[in-house]
């Protein structure tokens, strides 16, 4: 008899992702947003522990199934007990949701030969620069695709560029990712000093070497929120720049202080240069706040969330003189920056509204069933 807690008209929704909450990332505030905003599905959640034993726990009232690890090989966790505890939810399971990229997912799914388990994927972005680790995953994941009854992509550009995706290009559906936005009377941001903002992880592919490098050329500062690996890097390459005076690294901040860095804030710049980078919803909070964008041609969801010409503008990735050249017309031009300033309001409101995400996804849930 499969175990069960709810009701019969009750779904039972299983998200599978790498870590949860309190461990924090752009997939995991996803996956939660999710558990707590849709009353209508009763959720579990099954991940990893980063490292150490196993747990069971709540949050929110949903219950949280953590499973030991070894540690972690290219982000991936060690856990020889995933495909075990993923076998046990199962029998509870009306749905199973994957959240990707996660190979130890796709993985225990096949060992479990799910059955008659409808699988739901969100695809938020591919494994992009672990070659050859890569390759004897690919076979798996592409299975796990065609086997899914859904696949959901945060954008058009998704579904239609990425190599992965396209073949399955008529079961995927393009749900947005979301945010809560404001309920307020739009109003422009007043252009009242030369301020870039940078909110994200400290590593390569978010190109933020060459937003430094873009300061060369600018009568401005920089604040940049986060941290990672490339912080010690990215602080010498400021003074080789010679643009130290100019950059500040904030590090990791508090809700409160990223607030007020927000409304400090003239200008948002998401510098990315690899395709890692597959939405970028930080340029949600910045065009909540009234900010215009920079952002890069990349050939993922960040353009679309912020559009060339009318909510900021769209530059070469690594292109530091295009970046710079991009601030000046803002700062400059307070007749576009006003314009822009609420189109994004506009734009966030209309496109990326959290309920509307949630609303979506219910949506794809009753279509598997």
């Amino acid at each position: 008899m499969p175990e069960t807690t709810a009701t019969d008209d009750t779904v039972n929704v299983l998200q599978v992702c790498t870590y949860y909450y309190p461990f924090t990332g752009g997939i995991q505030n996803i996956v939660r947003s999710l558990v707590t905003g849709i009353d209508s599905v009763t959720f579990r959640v099954l991940t990893s522990q980063p490292r150490g034993r196993g747990s069971v726990d709540e949050d929110d009232g949903t219950k949280i199934i953590r499973t030991g690890s070894l540690g972690n090989v290219k982000s991936t966790p060690i856990s020889p007990t995933f495909p075990y505890r993923l076998r046990q939810q199962l029998a509870w399971a009306d749905i199973v949701h994957y959240h990707l990229p996660f190979p130890l997912g796709p993985v225990s799914h096949l060992l479990n030969r799910t059955g008659d388990v409808p699988v739901v994927v969100t695809f938020h972005d591919d494994i992009i620069g672990k070659e050859p680790f890569i390759y004897p995953y690919n076979p798996i994941l592409d299975r796990v695709l065609s086997e899914a009854q859904a696949i959901i992509v945060s954008s058009p550009n998704m579904r239609e560029t990425c190599a992965r995706i396209s073949k399955f290009e008529e079961k995927a559906t393009v749900i947005p990712l979301g945010i809560d936005v404001q309920e307020t009377e739009i109003e422009p941001r007043t252009l009242d000093g030369n301020t870039l903002l940078f909110v994200g992880r400290l590593v390569e592919f978010k190109g933020v070497r060459y937003l430094i490098s873009a300061m060369k050329g600018l009568d401005a500062s920089l604040s940049i929120v986060g941290k990672g690996p490339a912080r010690c890097s990215l602080e010498r390459h400021a003074a080789l720049e010679g643009v130290s005076h100019k950059v500040t690294f904030e590090g990791f901040v508090s809700d409160d202080r990223l607030e007020q860095l927000y409304r400090d804030a003239n200008v948002f710049v998401l510098p990315s240069v690899g395709e890692n980078e597959s939405f970028g919803i930080v340029q949600l909070e910045a065009m909540s706040h009234g900010l215009p964008v920079i952002n890069t041609a990349l050939p993922t969801g960040v353009p679309f969330v912020s559009v060339d010409g009318k909510t900021g503008f769209t530059v070469p990735p690594g292109n530091p003189d295009r970046i710079a050249e991009a601030a000046r017309t803002l700062f400059e031009d307070s007749d576009r920056y006003r314009r822009y300033s609420i189109n994004a309001q506009r734009r966030v409101r209309s496109k990326f509204d959290r309920e509307r995400m949630l609303e979506k996804t219910v949506e794809v849930y009753r279509d598997v069933l």
